[in-house]
């Protein structure tokens, strides 16, 4: 069964509550609470059928742990050089080399953005396929891709309004981002002629 890494979004989640954590601690012993930038994330690890069911597997149990704790969002996992630099145990500069396709096997990922003073970030799900791909050790927890942290958030908005008695849809286990497309619709103006009196 393959193992998750998963990044949720929370309120209402007190890092300095310790009972709290202790609380969470108790359903999820391999979960990090972190607060960052004010905004609280829960960290954890789970082994699952898919994505889907590790994200309410996960948002099950801090809810039974407390009820107060509120799931926002599944945030996608982003890696800068100096991060995948520390997964891999190399060094920075080895480690540019391979983004740039000067050294290493080549076709490294994308970065997905660049923040703050210029530097390159990319999805933790892509550096992890390209590690995988070419056979360098890391983590057996697989990071989420960009469509299953869609899908996450939508599972975590289901489960939020089944906690609040309001309707939801089912549940679906292969939740897939759709690709809205544009149409033109011909629209047709008809005149009215001025009643004569």
């Amino acid at each position: 069964m393959p193992t998750f890494q998963l990044n949720l979004s929370y309120r209402n989640v007190d890092v300095e509550d310790l009972d709290q954590l202790e609380a969470i601690a108790k359903t999820v012993p391999h979960a990090y609470v972190i607060c960052v930038d004010g905004q609280t994330r829960i960290l954890a690890a789970l082994e699952a059928t898919s994505a889907i069911e590790a994200v309410e597997l996960l948002v099950e149990a801090i809810h039974s742990a407390d009820a107060h704790a509120e799931p926002v969002a599944v945030e996608l996992s982003l890696m800068s050089i100096s991060e995948i630099a520390s997964l891999v145990g190399l060094n920075r500069e080895a480690v540019r080399l391979w983004t740039v396709g000067k050294r290493g096997p080549g076709n490294f990922p994308a970065p997905v953005d660049t923040v703050g003073d210029r530097i390159k970030v990319w999805a933790a799900h892509d550096v992890w396929l390209w590690l995988k791909d070419n056979s360098i050790p890391c983590p057996n927890a697989r990071p989420l891709s960009m469509a299953e942290v869609a899908d996450g958030t939508r599972t975590i908005e289901r489960l939020r309004r089944h906690w609040l008695n309001l309707p939801t849809l089912t549940g679906a286990a292969n939740w897939r981002v759709a690709k809205h497309e544009e149409m033109t619709v011909p629209v047709h103006h008809a005149r009215r002629k001025a009643a004569s009196f």
